[in-house]
């Protein structure tokens, strides 16, 4: 599916907060569903999913699985009131199908902290945009504790794009990866949050398997799968040079 390596390595944490996230139709709900089948061949755990609907129903093979469906009439009434049951489940485990709000935020850093993995869903279109949107789920003056709270407990944040691929005849997806590194946590803490710099920072952790967005749409369009133009229009002008000096960076690299 094109999903990063790192990103699979990461479920193999104990405990934590994994995020995917992306515009609708950006094939967020595949990658978790991918992820958790990883997890039920490789790992044997105990895994909880929340959903709204349940897309894909999963065999049980080494791990566990058990899925909830949220909504009217369902397994549980709210994505909150289904993650903080899941406290009382004992599982290894918490895949949340969305976090909207604040409360399931709070309520999915609270499953965190007591030593559960809990993989989540946003939608939002990069991965600085997706730390902005969490930090504004809070006023202003819970907003620090909430930063430092990120930094601790986030493992890892992939935001995802689908778009045609050259030929047209097939979906590319085009990952940006945020890893929490010491550089990433220091940028969470500050108290001014900055997007720029959360950006700079991911493109300062490439060697700790985080992926900028010009890395990955560079890389897609040395592979010929999209076309330079095609790449130019998911970002903005200012970032055009950029884009062609990563590209002969990358060549030259490769070269």
């Amino acid at each position: 599916l094109g999903i990063p390596d790192v990103v699979r390595q990461m479920t193999y944490q104990p405990q934590g907060v994994i995020l995917v996230t992306g515009k609708t139709n950006s094939g967020k709900s595949t990658t978790l569903n991918a992820l958790i089948n990883n997890i039920n061949e490789k790992q044997n755990k105990k895994i909880l999913t929340l959903e709204a609907p349940v897309e894909y129903k999963h065999k049980s093979k080494k791990s566990i699985i058990i899925q909830k469906e949220v909504g009217e009439g369902a397994d549980s009434l709210t994505f909150v009131d289904g993650v903080r049951n899941a406290l009382r489940e004992d599982c290894d485990i918490l895949v949340i199908g969305e976090i909207r709000d604040r409360f399931t935020m709070e309520a999915a850093i609270d499953m965190a902290e007591s030593g559960h993995l809990v993989i989540g869903t946003l939608h939002t279109k990069s991965c600085a945009e997706t730390i902005d949107r969490i930090i504004n789920f809070y006023d202003f003056s819970d907003q620090a504790q909430i930063k430092y709270l990120m930094a601790a407990l986030l493992k890892i944040v992939v935001s995802q794009r689908l778009i045609k691929s050259a030929d047209g005849n097939d979906l590319v997806m085009v990952p940006e990866v945020m890893v929490v590194d010491n550089i990433v946590a220091g940028c969470l803490r500050k108290e001014k949050f900055s997007i720029s710099e959360l950006e700079d920072a991911v493109q300062g952790s490439l060697e700790k398997g985080s992926i900028s967005l010009l890395n990955s749409l560079a890389s897609l369009v040395i592979k010929g799968r999209i076309t330079i133009d095609q790449a130019k229009e998911q970002i903005e002008e200012k970032n055009y040079t950029a884009l062609e000096r990563t590209i002969s960076n990358l060549k030259m690299h490769k070269g």
